[in-house]
């Protein structure tokens, strides 16, 4: 798997960064632009026929979006990950679901998610776990949690904080759970 890995990268990407490498795993950087050309080489040449996620990190102070995919070997159960950094603003990346029918459901989650979108998915534009969500993506680090909390669903009661013990006391009117003793206590 690595030396067929190696060889396509060095063919495809002509540029790349390894991240990580061990036994049956490689994690890579490449540029945004070679990203489908590693994949399709991936898949086709080393057999990495299995997409098992795609994510994503907002690289908020960088404007970049860094997507990540994640194959499996068929045969040996091989890892390789493709790694590219994206522009925030607008962020378009190709689409995989021509490959992988999962990937759809991938880039379907990411466009809600951070507003990546992947043209030529042919279901993007669908709510996937937001329905009717007009707000800013909200795995975007720019989205502010307290603020949509507060304004949505208002201040929030303060809580008790009440010791399970005493709680169990005030039940049962004990409390005859042993604590164990240690040495030298009594």
């Amino acid at each position: 798997m690595k030396d067929c890995l190696h060889g396509m990268l060095t063919e495809s990407a002509r540029e790349w960064d390894v991240v990580r490498e061990s036994d049956g795993y490689l994690h890579v950087m490449v540029p945004e632009e070679r990203v489908l050309e590693v994949i399709l080489g991936a898949r086709g040449r080393c057999g990495m026929t299995v997409l098992q996620l795609i994510s994503a990190v907002d690289r908020m102070e960088t404007g970049a979006f860094q997507l990540t995919w994640i194959m499996e070997g068929d045969d040996d159960g091989s890892v390789f990950m493709v790694s590219a950094f994206y522009p925030r603003e607008d962020c378009t990346v190709p689409t995989m679901g021509d490959l992988w029918p999962a990937a759809v459901a991938f880039e379907r989650e990411l466009r809600e998610m951070y507003g990546i979108r992947f043209p030529g998915n042919p279901r993007q534009d669908e709510d996937f776990l937001l329905e009717g969500w007009k707000e800013i993506p909200p795995m975007r680090r720019d989205f502010n949690t307290l603020e949509y909390s507060m304004r949505t669903f208002g201040e929030r009661r303060e809580r008790k904080h009440i010791d399970p013990r005493e709680y169990i006391s005030e039940m049962t009117g004990e409390w005859d759970t042993p604590v164990p003793i240690k040495d030298g206590e009594e």
